[in-house]
């Protein structure tokens, strides 16, 4: 076994324990392990304004149950993952996020995604 498909593996372990969490983007709909910080940033009339930020570790690939440990892993993202700017639905709170920032891991298994509820300009 590699590193990457022991990442895969317990990565989807998690989104299965969270219920499967997902969002959507590009026309897609894919698996996620979020975290969702509430916190007040902005004064305004009336108050300060709740502003959401969203990390998350979005796999790259899928692992099939027969695989054999040294196969070849099908890419989840077939035309690129989203970059800053672009926008994200997050489907468990119905809610829009702008992707501030993505970081990607050594093994190349999955990324990590920062992004801001889009009532915040970046």
């Amino acid at each position: 076994m590699s590193l990457q498909h022991d990442i895969l593996e317990d990565l989807k372990v998690i989104e299965e324990d969270l219920g499967t969490p997902t969002f959507t983007w590009g026309g897609g709909t894919y698996n996620l392990i979020p975290s969702i910080t509430e916190f007040n940033r902005q004064l305004e009339k009336g108050g300060f304004q709740l502003v959401k930020l969203m990390t998350a570790t979005v796999r790259l690939y899928d692992i099939s149950e027969d695989e054999n440990f040294n196969e070849v892993l099908t890419s989840l993202f077939p035309n690129g993952i989203p970059q800053p700017q672009e926008i994200i639905a997050y489907n468990v709170d119905n809610q829009n996020y702008r992707v501030e920032s993505i970081k990607r891991d050594p093994t190349k298994a999955y990324f990590r995604l920062i992004a801001h509820s889009t009532t915040r300009g970046l």
